[in-house]
């Protein structure tokens, strides 16, 4: 219970006059007693006042840290904006680097052991403005087993709100339109037969599936089809790094399927364009464009 009330500090909302006038008071009462201990030390017929003045001064110093503690504390919902870009910017992308693996290469268990992380051949960029709770990425990542060797990208726009998140997966507009025509379904009903797996584990993970689709220029070189998949958050997932750590974490497990169905033999379209900006529709197995 301790740890939960330190760790709301931060989210704690005090005016700016009151801290101000708080630390003043202090303040003096701090430099007043130090004058009383200086006039103690130099006048030896006040050193009775000694033992008073030290005690007192004892009683200050933590109160003053606590003032100092709250003086330099974030208001809450800057406090809320900073913690919701550091999750976009940072515990995100690290979580994708590290987990959202195709083709890992095993070796002995003491070189893993002292091996750090890095970014391999993945590429993360975003596009995110301060204070925003949102953030697009785009993700570039090596073809496992290509030959030659071929990237592929993928874009995943997150939304990060007070008590929701929703995690935006798209795919290229003319993929999903190519997919439409061959398989004879539209709209939402053809995205889940093309990822049933990835939605039906993210909602057995306890997510919920926006059952419609919706179409947006995400990228300057093409147009996405994206279906949202949204989770409910705690209330206290600002302040509790576990419960942080585990819903990025479901979310990297969920994108990690999204990208192996999407890549799997079974698929009818290519649905992730090649990193140099071919944004066309291949058939599997054949080299016509369509």
């Amino acid at each position: 219970m301790a740890l939960d009330s330190l760790a709301g500090v931060k989210s704690i909302s005090v005016p700016t006059w009151l801290k101000l006038l708080i630390f003043g008071i202090v303040m003096a009462v701090l430099i007043a007693d130090l004058a009383i201990v200086w006039s103690a030390v130099t006048n030896p017929t006040h050193k009775d006042w000694f033992a008073a003045t030290v005690q007192l001064l004892g009683s200050l110093v933590p109160m003053l840290l606590v003032i100092l503690l709250l003086a330099f504390a974030t208001r809450g919902p800057e406090a809320i904006y900073r913690k919701t870009s550091h999750l976009l910017l940072h515990v995100i992308p690290a979580t994708i680097t590290n987990s959202l693996t195709w083709s890992p290469d095993f070796e002995d268990l003491e070189k893993a052991q002292r091996k750090r992380g890095n970014r391999g051949d993945m590429r993360i960029e975003v596009a995110h403005r301060p204070g925003d709770f949102c953030c697009i990425y785009r993700i570039s990542f090596l073809l496992p087993h290509a030959n030659p060797p071929s990237s592929r990208v993928i874009f995943l726009v997150v939304e990060l709100k007070v008590r929701q998140a929703n995690m935006h997966l798209c795919v290229p507009e003319d993929a999903f339109a190519a997919f439409c025509q061959k398989s004879g379904m539209k709209g939402f009903e053809a995205f889940k037969r093309a990822f049933d797996n990835t939605l039906r584990g993210a909602e057995q993970a306890g997510c919920n599936v926006n059952q419609a689709i919706y179409q947006w220029p995400y990228s300057r070189d093409m147009r996405l089809t994206a279906v949202v998949v949204y989770r409910k958050l705690s209330d206290d997932f600002f302040t509790d790094a576990s419960e942080q750590l585990f819903w990025v974490q479901d979310m990297v497990t969920m994108l990690k399927g999204f990208v192996e169905e999407g890549l799997d033999h079974a698929q009818p379209v290519e649905w992730f364009p090649d990193v140099k900006g071919q944004t066309s529709v291949h058939r599997r197995g054949s080299g016509t464009q369509k």
